[in-house]
């Protein structure tokens, strides 16, 4: 079966489109979102006019065979993860001021108000966020796979913290190992390609080159669809050949301004 993916499409519905027809074209038979499909900030993206959270959570509705959530999902109904990653959410979160959630994160947590607009949803886009799960394992022959927005115990992504090495995602594989996993897929990090992990080594894989899975443990994450500061795709699974491979959407990279080198 071959299963496409988006990711981290951040409200832009422009490049949502141009990566369904790319799924299409690659004959997906089911595809799935690995969340973030809500939270426009404002430097990292240049479509002020065109984004559209309403929009976007129509048109995952109508093509995704499951929809996850992720960090700025989550902030967009002010809820908290249920994995909570080891930090010790106070449970009024939400109505404390921006400054006191700031001293209590200690940036170990994302805070989003002084960057991000807030999400035009509807209450039937709230109510759809509000039941997405925040992982799922679903199996394919014999194979069974984790996906979920980002690495355990940080699922959702919420946590500033960026698994770098095989050391960093230790607690992920041990996660996929109890959900009897070998694989996970996750998106989070706007990869340009795929970052690969496995117990022994991280790699970075450009767009196009396909890559035959093994049946080691293999964590991966995939690109963004949103037009922001990274090159941006979507993520393509066959599951009888074990191959993946990252596709680049045709977007010109959003050049950051310059004021936020200041």
């Amino acid at each position: 079966m071959k299963i496409g993916f988006v990711s981290d499409i951040h409200e832009d519905i422009k490049r949502l489109k141009e990566a369904f027809a790319i799924l299409r074209k690659q004959k997906c038979e089911q595809v799935i979102c690995l969340g973030d499909f809500t939270g426009y900030s404002v430097p990292y993206y240049g479509f002020l006019w065109s984004r559209n959270a309403h929009e976007v959570i129509e048109m995952l509705k109508k093509n995704c065979n499951f929809t996850l959530v992720g960090n700025h999902d989550l902030f967009s109904i002010r809820k908290l993860p249920k994995n909570k990653a080891a930090f010790p959410y106070p449970k009024n979160w939400y109505s404390l001021d921006y400054q006191t959630r700031q001293k209590l994160s200690k940036d170990k947590v994302y805070l989003y108000e002084y960057n991000e607009l807030p999400a035009l949803l509807t209450k039937e886009d709230e109510k759809f966020i509000r039941q997405l799960p925040e992982y799922v394992v679903k199996k394919y022959g014999d194979k069974k796979i984790l996906f979920s927005h980002y690495a355990f115990p940080d699922l959702v992504g919420t946590t500033t913290f960026e698994p770098k090495t095989a050391k960093d995602v230790k607690k992920h594989f041990a996660f996929m190992e109890k959900q009897s996993c070998r694989l996970g897929i996750s998106g989070h990090d706007h990869k340009e390609g795929l970052m690969i992990f496995t117990e022994k080594e991280v790699r970075e894989v450009p767009f196009n080159k396909k890559v035959k899975l093994t049946n080691e443990p293999t964590w991966i994450h995939g690109p963004s669809v949103v037009n922001g500061s990274f090159a941006n795709g979507v993520l393509c699974l066959d599951t009888n050949k074990m191959e993946v491979v990252a596709i680049p959407l045709k977007t010109k990279k959003h050049v950051t301004p310059e004021w936020r080198k200041l």
